[in-house]
């Protein structure tokens, strides 16, 4: 039994039968510096075990057991529900990545992709999102309506692999409608919520230079910024959808 799995146990025997009004909970009794301890690691998955020894790369196994932990731990009581959702997607980012032909076809990853596009748990709760750009037109649109119907989005991340297709007029077209058809999206959210903070980084130092040089992309990154707003402190401490732990640890230049 993996730790992650005793610890489940152990927070429902403490908190006792679901049914019961919560002031009769033990669990809930503890201080919250303890049930938070306890969340943690009632929800954490040992991504050794789900592993595929060719390739380095994570199952989709992996992000099933991550979501159906928190969802376990929110159907015990509300406030359980409440506490471990709040904690759990504050420090916790999705990482959306499409393979394309030049990294590579994976099964795998695009099974991961379409989980995380139809969890009702993500589109209510997610907050924090690192979108690799895909290349592929399709998933572009895809992937731009699943952020849009996000109703909780705080910060999104916006990896560039690529430069700028300065010479491909079509291509180019295609970029900056669904770029502008991002910024669109993300200006007319709910009143209720607060307007994402949206970053840019490149994957290559000299990608910066070239997507500075275009006009349509610097009044973009001028459209989405927030004025006078200073990045969130964040502290991230897992990601979903991250079937190669290097994608998230590779980005080191920021436009």
């Amino acid at each position: 039994m993996s730790s992650s799995d005793k610890a489940w146990k152990i927070s429902l025997k403490a908190a006792g039968d679901g049914n019961k009004p919560a002031s009769k909970l033990l669990f809930l009794r503890f201080p919250p510096e303890i049930r938070f301890i306890i969340y943690r690691m009632a929800w954490s998955v040992d991504p050794e075990l789900y592993r595929i020894k060719k390739s380095g790369q994570l199952r989709i196994a992996y992000l099933k057991k991550q979501l159906s932990f928190v969802v376990k731990l929110g159907a015990v009581s509300h406030q359980m529900r409440v506490e471990a959702y709040s904690e759990f997607f504050h420090r916790t980012q999705a990482y959306f990545r499409w393979n394309t032909q030049m990294q590579g076809y994976s099964l795998h990853n695009v099974q991961v992709m379409a989980k995380m596009q139809s969890s009702f748990l993500l589109k209510y709760h997610l907050q924090h999102v690192s979108l690799y750009w895909p290349e592929n037109y399709e998933h572009r649109l895809t992937t731009l309506r699943w952020l849009e119907g996000l109703k909780q989005l705080k910060t999104l991340k916006i990896i560039l692999p690529n430069g700028p297709d300065l010479e491909n007029r079509k291509g180019a077209h295609y970029s900056v409608n669904a770029m502008r058809r991002l910024a669109v999206s993300l200006a007319r959210r709910n009143a209720n919520l607060e307007k994402p903070f949206v970053t840019f980084v490149a994957d290559r130092l000299e990608l910066v230079n070239l997507w500075n040089s275009v006009d349509w992309f610097r009044a973009l990154v001028d459209g989405l910024a927030k004025p006078d707003a200073e990045p969130p402190h964040q502290i991230i401490e897992q990601h979903l959808g991250c079937l190669n732990p290097l994608w998230a640890e590779s980005l080191a230049y920021r436009i």
